[in-house]
């Protein structure tokens, strides 16, 4: 018996009727790819990507003081 994380070929079942040995071979190779894609997948360290919502956040300002030289309240 193989190991859970590897592919057993003969254990696949196909339950169409009449499936060439060239048909298994492609159904078989398509399996592997994916399946050692998917370990690879799991083995890379993960991306450190942010996310948009992250990517739009910014720094909280400081506080808007009045005064002179800075800012002014409306005087519509």
């Amino acid at each position: 018996m193989s190991k859970p994380s590897e592919f057993d070929p003969s254990e696949l079942v196909f339950v169409t009727n009449q499936v060439s040995d060239i048909e298994v071979s492609a159904v078989t190779a398509v399996i592997r790819g994916l399946l050692r894609e998917e370990s690879d997948e799991r083995r890379a360290a993960p991306e450190q990507h942010r996310s948009a919502w992250h990517r739009n956040q910014r720094a909280i300002r400081q506080p808007v003081h009045p005064g002179g030289g800075r800012w002014r309240g409306f005087t519509g």
